[in-house]
């Protein structure tokens, strides 16, 4: 059998994640795509992720109308980080002459492929299908591979690297929407709706479960909505700001959401020189940030590094990479905000 993975957190799972697996799997003809939810994500804090049954459960209610889509609890299923390398590895031990794999991944998380465990032997269990958004990716895209796969060349007229005894690598466009689960846990704790981002079973679990805290209709406060009120919005994103810059964060701006978005007071835009400088800004500023009770409520793009989103509820940080950023342009997107230039 041909047999598509796809992994991570899925927290929870969204149109996004299901949209790309279907076209995966009609591309590349496979018998059936498996979720992974991970059990500990390498990249992310355990103490900002929801728990584990609550993913696996939302990943088991999406899936569920469709024969060719299963869950796998395989990541739960050992102590310790859930490496991918790991995961393959048993997984080619368990279905040893049974089954062909394909491990799939965002073009965003290859890119920083070669911070992952053991990432050059990735191949030796699986083919790895990356997922293209678009094709300004796509000259970084092979030279990652170049680089960190030297054994594969690519094939004449195809975006697919082939090696001896060894998975392919695809590179396969997907059909992009613009949907995130940063953005779906902020909506949700925002009380706005998050219909037609996910599933309507998994929409229900999450109220009937009360996940992602600060839905329409609870009006308790959270331990997290206490802790960020010890500052008000201003003074949060004043705090931020010195961090950033304390870091060598450049060409820092402030836009005043305040009255135009229900979402967030403050967005805070800035850029670093490569990803390590973005991912050490996002890394060291969350620390000294939560030694003054103010606790970060999500991050989305931290193992990357090229687009760091950080929710400090009522302040959103954009940190880009800095070839990222001029791409996105989201000062221009929101032009008519008013802002502030450091």
């Amino acid at each position: 059998m041909r047999i598509g993975l796809l992994g991570g957190t899925l927290d929870p799972i969204h149109f996004g994640h299901l949209r790309s697996a279907e076209e995966i799997r009609e591309a590349l003809e496979l018998d059936e795509i498996w979720f992974m939810p991970a059990a500990l994500p390498p990249h992310k804090e355990p103490s900002g992720l929801t728990p584990f049954a609550h993913r696996l459960a939302m990943v088991e209610l999406a899936v569920a109308s469709l024969d060719y889509f299963r869950v796998t609890t395989i990541e739960s299923e050992r102590p310790g980080p859930s490496y991918s390398i790991d995961t393959l590895k048993e997984l080619g031990e368990r279905h040893k002459d049974e089954a062909e794999f394909f491990f799939m991944l965002g073009s965003d998380a290859f890119l920083d492929i070669e911070t992952w465990k053991d990432y050059g032997s990735l191949t030796d269990y699986a083919s790895l299908v990356i997922m293209r958004r678009g094709h300004e990716d796509l000259p970084g895209l092979k030279e990652i591979i170049s680089r960190a796969f030297p054994a594969h060349s690519i094939q004449e007229e195809k975006d697919i690297f082939v090696a001896h005894d060894k998975g392919a690598i695809y590179l396969y466009p997907v059909t992009h929407l613009a949907i995130s689960g940063t953005d779906i846990r902020r909506r949700a704790r925002s009380g706005l709706s998050v219909r037609f981002l996910v599933p309507e079973e998994v929409r229900t679990y999450m109220e009937e479960n009360s996940l992602y805290a600060g839905s329409a209709g609870d009006t308790s406060p959270s331990i997290e909505d206490i802790e960020t009120k010890t500052a008000s919005s201003e003074e949060r994103a004043q705090q931020i700001v010195s961090e950033i810059l304390e870091n060598k964060g450049e060409q820092v701006v402030i836009l005043d959401m305040r009255g135009l978005s229900s979402l967030a007071d403050f967005f805070i835009i800035s850029h670093g020189r490569s990803t390590r400088h973005v991912q050490g800004i996002a890394d060291k500023m969350r620390r000294n940030l939560r030694k003054k009770g103010i606790k970060c409520s999500g991050v989305e793009g931290e193992q990357e590094g090229r687009w760091i989103l950080m929710d400090y509820r009522d302040v959103i940080v954009h940190l880009f990479y800095e070839p990222v950023r001029g791409f996105y342009d989201l000062e221009g997107l929101w032009s008519e905000v008013p802002r502030i230039i450091l």
